[in-house]
């Protein structure tokens, strides 16, 4: 995003907020808490704030992934500037993990570093091609997940999505219609999939990849489309909030998911006001969705929280914030600032 949009819209507020709330509902989650979560409670089991998270994660990557497929002067630079974005900070946040997961583990540090998988953990640098969730020997006393960094398997998709739009990104000129044309297809075999072969004739459709992959999809092909959404800005906040607190009232209209929650974040990020200005010091919000689920399970594993979930919340915040302005300020705005040294002649 260019440096005079980033001040005009919500995007960087709503990552804060979406990462804020993944936290939240993980810190109930990994004290096997999951039922009494606020939102799950208000919502019958409807929704919990896991789900407004990455949701909203998903369509503002959606949204400004096919804008970077737009600017970007050719595949190579947008693979790179992809790269700079997510690896540089996922190799450091694996050899902090391996290093430090050493003193939560149940063996000696010799067996530790002389077992494969601590070192085959390293694959996680490269989401693509799949992850390792657990190192030898730690967390399996912790109450209700062993693994290091459940969070990571969203990055698998998102790296995914990626290469997909790399692929569109070759289309875009002369077929933007195309583009748009492919993810409507999308659209309707998922829903001919739901209602007339119920869950039945594509399995992946009803699954949880799937679901916020056709987020990410819908909300691209918002930016395709130009929809211009401060000229009735109105509408198109009221109708999606609408649409949205239908499909979570009638769960047979959950299909409404998929075309309100893209133009409802897309929307809401176009509200003017002082939220505009939540990046002022930097994009902090990868660094603490990267770095919250080990943090909260050591917390659990050294005993320091046993069972109360907003404790486990407060604590989690008070220590990755810093580590992400850090991981910002040492890593990824260095980093950032090399997007243009691949691929930007490409014709």
């Amino acid at each position: 995003m260019h440096h005079h949009e980033r001040f005009q819209n919500n995007y960087d507020f709503l990552r804060l907020f979406a990462a804020f709330s993944i936290i939240f509902y993980h810190s109930f989650s990994l004290l096997h808490q999951a039922g009494i979560e606020p939102l799950m409670q208000l919502t019958k089991g409807r929704l919990n704030f896991s789900f407004i998270g990455l949701s909203i994660f998903f369509c503002i990557s959606g949204f400004l992934i096919a804008k970077s497929t737009a600017r970007s002067p050719g595949v190579v630079n947008y693979l790179w500037k992809r790269f700079l974005r997510i690896q540089p900070l996922l190799i450091v946040t694996c050899i902090l993990t391996v290093f430090i997961c050493v003193f939560f583990s149940n063996l000696s540090a010799k067996d530790y570093f002389s077992n494969r998988n601590t070192w085959s953990y390293f694959r996680n640098v490269m989401p693509v091609f799949g992850l390792q969730f657990t190192l030898p020997g730690v967390f399996v006393h912790n109450i209700a997940e062993h693994g290091v960094n459940g969070s990571l398997w969203t990055l698998i998709l998102e790296e995914r999505l990626y290469i997909l739009m790399s692929i569109i990104f070759l289309l875009r000129k002369k077929y933007k219609s195309y583009i748009v044309l492919f993810i409507a297809v999308v659209n309707f075999f998922y829903l001919a999939n739901r209602f007339f072969f119920d869950g039945e004739m594509v399995r992946y459709f009803t699954s949880l990849p799937f679901f916020y992959a056709l987020l990410f999809l819908n909300s691209a092909a918002l930016y395709f489309l130009k929809i211009n959404f401060s000229n009735s800005l109105f509408f198109f906040v009221s109708f999606s909030l609408v649409a949205f607190i239908t499909a979570v009232l009638l769960p047979s209209l959950n299909s409404l998911y998929f075309f309100s929650i893209p133009v409802l974040v897309n929307s809401v990020a176009q509200i003017k006001g002082i939220t505009n200005h939540a990046g002022k010091y930097g994009d902090f919000t990868y660094g603490i969705y990267v770095f919250s689920f080990p943090v909260q399970q050591m917390f659990i594993a050294a005993g320091i929280v046993k069972e109360n979930p907003f404790a486990l919340f407060l604590y989690t915040i008070v220590i990755v914030f810093p580590m992400a302005v850090l991981s910002w300020n040492l890593v990824e705005k260095k980093c950032l600032k090399l997007k243009k040294l691949v691929g930007i002649h490409q014709k």
